[in-house]
């Protein structure tokens, strides 16, 4: 979001726009659901990066999540249209969310179990978990997360993600 809002000040910029013009330009937007935003709710920062995914993305986003404060939870999803490796570069989001400094990883996909296997070779003391369907997990939230938690929530757009992150707005009073 910090790019796009410096490529959008040098635009503006170039079009004699106002410093001021610009502030409420970048002040008024709307970010896209789903795409990078951080929710702040009464019991914990939400990280809604639910509307796309792949091994590049899924690594970053992890490593923004491991700057965040609180304990830092990532709940992970299968990525789409991966091809014939789809399986291994599951796994390597595993072994990359191991080493990332976070505290506890949920999984939720046919492929994320080769996230979770990825985890469990690299480290294997890292909180983690995979779930039969998002059902599954939505009923186990309760006792896996507290207040004070980040928590970073991304798959692709076929697993439908945003609704964990209705429930987590709905489940703790969300304020924008």
């Amino acid at each position: 979001m910090v790019y796009n809002a410096l490529a959008g000040t040098a635009v503006g910029l170039a079009l004699n726009l106002t410093p001021e013009q610009i502030k409420a330009g970048i002040e008024g937007l709307t970010p896209v659901s789903g795409r990078n935003n951080l929710i702040h709710t009464e019991k914990w920062t939400i990280l809604d990066d639910c509307y796309n995914a792949n091994p590049v993305s899924m690594c970053a986003s992890l490593d923004v999540l491991s700057f965040a404060l609180g304990r830092k939870v990532a709940i992970l999803g299968d990525m789409g249209e991966l091809g014939e490796h789809e399986k291994l570069l599951h796994y390597n989001v595993g072994c990359h969310a191991a080493d990332a400094g976070i505290d506890a990883v949920f999984l939720v996909g046919e492929l994320s179990r080769e996230t979770a296997r990825g985890i469990e070779a690299k480290n294997p003391s890292l909180t983690f978990r995979h779930f039969g369907s998002k059902e599954e997990l939505l009923a186990a939230l309760p006792l896996l997360l507290s207040k004070g938690d980040s928590i970073l929530v991304k798959a692709s757009h076929f697993m439908e993600f945003g609704e964990i992150v209705d429930y987590l707005k709905n489940a703790s009073g969300f304020t924008l």
